[in-house]
């Protein structure tokens, strides 16, 4: 029969119940923090921006990248949201008008005197 080899304790498998350990981050939590996620994405996109401008130069960057990328993403949704905001400016017409009509109201020559004497005492009080 033959002998059977050793196992040393670096060789032992681990145990199916306990799971191995993490090592601690030195910032717990910071990176999960959604506005350091946002910072970190802003600074990459910017930073490729960068990047396709000095590889391609301005020009190049803004007639191949920039205005198909537009092209793709603004003009759906400019089309989309035209309706609504024709749709909640006639709606919001009532309001425009009775607002128009204070402003109007509120715009006369003794309510210039008064607000002028208001800002006049305070001034003064500054001084």
């Amino acid at each position: 029969m033959a002998p059977r080899k050793r196992r040393s304790a670096a060789a032992k498998p681990l145990a199916r119940s306990a799971a191995p350990t993490r090592r601690k981050s030195a910032l717990p939590g910071f990176f999960d923090s959604p506005m350091v996620r946002t910072a970190i994405v802003v600074a990459g996109v910017a930073g490729l921006a960068a990047l396709g401008i000095g590889l391609f130069g301005t020009r190049r960057f803004n007639d191949e990248v920039l205005k198909p990328l537009s092209a793709a993403t603004f003009v759906p949704l400019a089309n989309a949201a035209a309706p609504q905001a024709e749709r909640a400016w006639a709606e919001t017409r009532p309001w425009r008008d009775q607002v128009a009509r204070i402003l109007n109201s509120i715009n006369t020559e003794e309510v210039r005197d008064a607000i002028a004497d208001r800002l006049s005492q305070w001034a003064s009080r500054l001084r």
